[in-house]
């Protein structure tokens, strides 16, 4: 049976090297794309519709709110899907997986909900204490679904997954309009995002089945416990670089320039997620079925890396359009979407955007250093990339918001450096081979950004209503991108896109 589970239905038999085309790859990811663009698209409503009811500086109360929920949030999810995820171990003791989620949820539900009742209690903070409380009761929910996650994955029934949680953003981001609409003021972000989480739990439970719960036997504790530790030191690292910017914004120049900050983040956050989440997914596919190719037939060389040669390339050519095309219309988007009192956060989109493309690659590494058995080597390079992220936000908070940004992209160039390396030294990806084969996207991004200016002066000179300006803007951008790209294919010949086919079939 963990065998059944372990395979994807529909998969053909192995056959000696392992090799894919890109629309493969993308058919494959087409269901979870999809419920990441809808639940970037909600969010980003959400996010809208608040920048229009909430001030700068009670959405910067939020940020700093929201970065303790999700800390430990983060903390009760445990790697537990990851683990799920890796390995037919992961399907074989599922019940005892379960029982430790849900024991964790428990236990960081608690830390919140005791951190709440001291803010009300000691320092008689209600305001504050009641919408940390009300976090706290999205953590236990939270750490249950990441299991559900990981089967899920595991299986292949992404199409399942995907319809959960386009479900589920619907619901949520109703909620959060009507909390918003009906006065409840920032209480409505938290209850829509508790409301969306408890219809993905409810949802994969209806889709898989109560997974049932057992007390974890040592060996088992062991093992997902060492594998957990690495997994959550890797994303408090992450978590301390996504998060170090607000806090350190918030006490150094106020509230209102955290809001500022932290909206900008937001905005970039969204495309980063709709990127970057599939992209990991399709990771961990991959590199798995690539693992398995390569135990069933290991004179047939290294499947993993020709794998990891074909999906780096696909993941820069979606990558660039869409973080450089985000930071030059960054101020036509803002003063569309959150209007005039926003502008200031204009320049930071565009900066953020920036420094995100560059942390795209590392988007893989964690999927990649897993199936090779070297997740250990992510930490010491993540903290070191963390330590030079945080180092810089505090030396240069007190210079301005624009300072901490623009430090934000020296530390990612030199994390962008250390990922190629542990790339190649821990993962066996050739990383000179994938620069030759994205090379010629160089061509498809300069004709890209060229059109996008050019129509962007025009637009100004015609005074142009700002919508129509932006629409102008993205749709010329697109399809210049799209027609260089498909040109350069026929033409000049991009490697990656002319792999030889073999099938990562979803049967869902």
């Amino acid at each position: 049976m963990v065998a059944d589970t372990d395979r994807l239905a529909g998969e053909r038999a192995p056959r000696r090297g392992f090799s894919l085309r890109i629309p493969s790859i993308i058919g494959s990811g087409l269901w979870a794309l999809s419920a990441k663009l809808v639940s970037q698209v909600a969010q980003l409503a959400t996010f809208i519709i608040a920048a229009h009811v909430l001030t700068p500086a009670q959405f910067g109360f939020f940020a700093f709110s929201s970065a303790i929920a999700v800390f430990l949030v983060m903390l009760s999810e445990g790697g537990w899907a990851e683990f799920v995820m890796k390995s037919a171990e992961g399907e074989a003791r599922l019940d005892q997986i379960a029982s430790m989620s849900l024991v964790s949820g428990l236990l960081f539900m608690t830390v919140g909900l005791a951190a709440a009742d001291v803010l009300y209690e000691v320092f008689a903070m209600r305001w504050e204490a009641s919408l940390l409380a009300l976090f706290s009761c999205w953590i236990l929910p939270s750490a249950l679904t990441t299991v559900y996650d990981g089967v899920l994955v595991h299986r292949g029934r992404l199409r399942q997954q995907a319809m959960i949680r386009i479900a589920a953003e619907a619901v949520g981001l109703v909620v959060a309009v009507f909390g918003l609409r009906a006065g409840w003021n920032v209480f409505a972000l938290v209850a829509g995002r508790l409301v969306m989480q408890l219809v993905i739990l409810s949802g994969s439970v209806a889709a898989i089945g109560f997974l049932g719960l057992a007390r974890p036997s040592g060996p088992v504790l062991r093992d997902v416990l060492k594998f957990s530790r690495q997994i959550i030191f890797n994303r408090l690292i992450v978590f301390l670089r996504s998060y170090s910017g607000t806090l350190a914004v918030g006490g150094f120049l106020g509230l209102a320039e955290a809001g500022y900050y932290r909206a900008a983040e937001r905005i970039v956050a969204a495309f980063s997620e709709l990127i970057g989440e599939p992209a990991r997914m399709l990771g961990w596919i991959v590199f798995r079925r690539a693992r398995e190719e390569q135990e069933q037939a290991p004179e047939g060389g290294d499947p993993i890396a020709r794998a990891g040669g074909t999906l780096f390339p696909a993941l820069i050519a979606v990558a660039a359009p869409a973080y450089l095309g985000l930071a030059i219309v960054s101020d036509t988007f803002v003063e569309i979407a959150l209007g005039e009192a926003w502008k200031p956060a204009a320049l930071l989109v565009g900066i953020l955007a920036a420094k995100q493309f560059l942390l795209a690659p590392s988007y893989m590494s964690e999927p990649l250093l897993s199936i090779r058995g070297k997740l250990r080597a992510l930490a010491p390079v993540s903290l070191l990339n963390a330590m030079v992220s945080v180092g810089l936000i505090l030396l240069l908070s007190s210079f301005g918001v624009v300072a901490v940004a623009l430090g934000q992209c020296l530390a990612a160039a030199i994390a962008l450096a250390t990922s190629i390396w542990l790339q190649q030294r821990h993962g066996g990806v050739d990383w000179l081979r994938i620069a030759r084969s994205s090379a010629l996207l160089l061509v498809a991004i300069a004709a890209m950004m060229a059109a996008v200016f050019y129509l962007g002066r025009v637009a100004g000179s015609l005074e142009l209503r700002p919508i129509f300006a932006f629409a102008i803007q993205v749709a010329a951008g697109a399809i210049v991108y799209l027609a260089a790209v498909l040109m350069l294919w026929k033409f000049a010949g991009l490697a990656w896109l002319s792999w030889p086919r073999r099938h990562i079939d979803d049967p869902a």
